[in-house]
């Protein structure tokens, strides 16, 4: 679900001091059509994670070792059976 464009989407230049007051100009707020004592909500913008060269360990949080470890026992069984089964076929 994506959330529809707004006259905000520009974002608002803002001063963050050194006591943690964030500051944010008249004009500014007037440039948004905001009135000066309006109550804005901020989100911060997180960094886009960094490109990925290669795919290796992408999915390593995905599956549980557990779940692993029972699928490679269960490759393992099938990979046996199926060399049984040409094993028999050609002797």
């Amino acid at each position: 679900m994506s959330t529809p464009a707004t006259p905000y989407e520009e974002g608002f230049d803002a001063v963050v001091g050194k006591d943690g007051v964030l500051t944010v100009p008249a004009e500014e707020l007037a440039r948004h059509g905001l009135p000066p004592g309006t109550h804005v909500r901020l989100i911060p913008k997180r960094p886009s994670p960094a490109p990925r060269r290669t795919v290796r360990g992408a999915l390593r949080a995905a599956v549980d070792a557990r779940t692993l470890d029972a699928f490679e026992a269960a490759l393992d069984e099938a990979k046996a059976d199926r060399i049984a089964a040409v094993d028999r076929r050609w002797q």
